[in-house]
């Protein structure tokens, strides 16, 4: 019939394997690596795959199943520390581990702290730490302080993966703004801060070290805040 649209030949009969689940799982996690979460659509993962939209739906479902797949996925890529470490030890491996595996996919940090229980892949991880604090002494406050623990750690990776996605430009930006300070003998705190950013290196390496330094800092502290409850 003239002007209908082409018919698309099956994928047997031009010569390619058949779609399935983990296919389109792996397609959107590749995608979420160079886009992030939020940075691609049903249509893009078809078109990737060379199907039809609806082939998604059938075989994974709504944007959201895609999403919730792909965040199972990369959380199963975070190693569960020894579970015979002790708990300072097995939580700064997990947050440190965590942060290396998430910070390749940008967006994941952010829908893990939102949603970890609803996250398969998450529950050895969760059941282990609260297990693993409960040996520790924290008995009934064990949940609160994974959670606190999780939180702080990935919350920090999310507004990491904000920045370099949202506001790519927003440190170089703030840095000129603070460094303006450092001269600034009425406000010694400002003029710290303005000293500090006047020294910071704009090289890609220095800086993802300085981030890298600020989420251990953090990790550390969190963890002194935790034992103290256990040595207060």
């Amino acid at each position: 019939m003239s002007g209908s649209a082409p018919r698309r030949r099956s994928r047997a009969s031009a010569g390619l394997p058949p779609i399935t689940a983990d296919k389109i799982i792996d397609a959107a996690v590749e995608l979420t690596a160079q886009r992030g979460l939020d940075g691609w659509s049903i249509r893009q993962i078809s078109t990737k795959l060379d199907v039809w939209p609806g082939v998604v739906a059938h075989h994974v479902g709504d944007r959201e199943a895609v999403v919730m797949a792909v965040t199972d996925r990369v959380i199963a890529r975070i190693p569960v520390p020894d579970p015979d470490a002790s708990w300072r030890d097995w939580f700064s491996a997990l947050m440190l581990e965590g942060r290396a595996v998430l910070r390749q996919f940008p967006g994941v940090a952010r829908r893990l702290v939102l949603v970890g229980p609803n996250v398969p892949a998450a529950l050895p991880t969760i059941d282990q730490g609260i297990r693993v604090l409960q040996r520790a002494g924290f008995g009934e406050r064990s949940t609160q302080i994974y959670r606190y623990l999780l939180n702080s750690a990935f919350m920090l990776v999310a507004v990491e993966d904000d920045r370099d996605s949202y506001f790519p430009a927003a440190r170089a930006e703030m840095g000129r703004a603070m460094a303006a300070f450092a001269a600034d003998t009425t406000r010694p705190g400002l003029a710290a801060a303005g000293a500090q950013a006047a020294g910071r290196s704009d090289d890609p390496a220095d800086l993802a070290a300085e981030d890298l330094a600020f989420f251990t800092f953090t990790v550390e502290r969190s963890l002194d805040g935790a034992q103290a409850l256990l040595t207060g």
